[in-house]
C-alpha cells in the first residue's frame, strides 16, 4: 500500500494559538486524520460493506486519546456512550465526528453528516451552560474503564467538549481531508444547529490512494452508532 503525505499543510500562527488555549496542537489532530485513512486504506474488497469507514472511525478515536495521553497527559473518558479523551484538569474534552463539505470552511456552516444520540446532547447542553441539565453522573463512572476517568457530576457539568470535525474528498489519487476542532452548542434532532467556538484547520492532503476498499466506485460510510 502506497501512501505519503503531499504537502504538509502550514499552519498560520493564530490557529497554533487557538488550539494552545484547547490544550493541542495541530499535529496531534493531523496524525488523528493520518492514521484513520491508513485504516480505511487496509480494508479490502472482499471485507464487509462498510469496513473501510468504521476502522477510519476506530483509528480517529484510537489516536485522538494515545496521541493526547502520551503527549499532554490527558485521559480516556467515556461520557455515556461517547468516547473521549479529558485533560488532566477534566474541564475540557474531545471527540471526533464526520462533518459535511462545509468542514473547515470558516464562512459555512458545517453539519454533522449522520445523526447523534443523546450523549452529544448532553455534552452540547454542558457547552452552553444549560443550568437545567440533567448530569448522570452514574454514565461517566460506568464508562470509565480501568485507565479511564470518571467525573464527579461538577466537572461534567463544567465540562467543555470539542469534536475534531473531517470531511475527506478523494480526487483522483489524492485524498483531501478539509477539518476543524469545534464546539457545538446547539443541538436538535440528531444534528448540531449550533456552533460556539470553531478553529478551522489547514486541511490534510495524502496521496497513494490504490482502489483496495470494499465500498465499489461510489464509496460509502458505514452508519456506526454514534452517541
Amino acid at each position: 500500500m502506497t501512501l505519503s503525505l503531499v504537502k504538509p499543510s502550514p499552519e498560520p500562527d493564530e490557529v497554533r494559538v487557538q488550539l494552545g488555549g484547547v490544550g493541542t496542537r495541530l499535529e496531534l489532530l493531523h496524525g488523528v486524520l493520518r492514521a484513520g485513512e491508513i485504516a480505511r486504506r487496509t480494508a479490502v474488497r472482499n471485507d464487509p460493506t462498510g469496513t473501510a469507514g468504521r476502522r477510519a472511525y476506530e483509528a480517529h478515536v484510537r489516536t485522538i486519546r494515545e496521541l493526547h495521553i502520551e503527549e499532554e497527559r490527558w485521559a480516556r473518558l467515556v461520557h455515556g456512550r461517547l468516547e473521549l479523551v479529558c485533560n488532566p484538569d477534566r474541564s475540557v474534552a474531545m471527540g471526533v465526528m464526520a462533518g459535511n463539505a462545509a468542514t473547515g470552511q470558516a464562512s459555512l456552516f458545517p453539519k454533522n453528516v449522520r445523526r447523534r444520540g443523546a450523549a452529544t446532547e448532553m455534552v452540547t447542553r454542558a457547552n452552553a451552560g444549560d443550568a437545567t441539565l440533567p448530569v448522570q453522573t452514574a454514565l461517566f463512572v460506568a464508562g470509565a474503564g480501568p485507565e479511564g476517568v470518571a467525573l464527579s457530576e461538577e466537572e461534567a457539568f463544567a465540562l467543555k467538549t470539542w469534536f475534531l470535525l473531517s470531511c475527506r474528498t478523494k480526487i483522483g489519487d489524492t485524498v483531501r481531508i478539509d477539518c476543524e476542532l469545534s464546539q457545538p452548542k446547539g443541538f436538535r434532532d440528531g444534528f448540531v444547529i449550533e456552533w460556539g467556538k470553531r478553529i478551522p484547520l489547514p486541511a490534510l492532503v495524502m496521496d497513494g490512494i490504490k482502489p483496495t476498499n470494499d465500498d465499489g466506485p461510489e464509496e460509502i460510510d458505514i452508519a456506526v452508532d454514534f452517541r
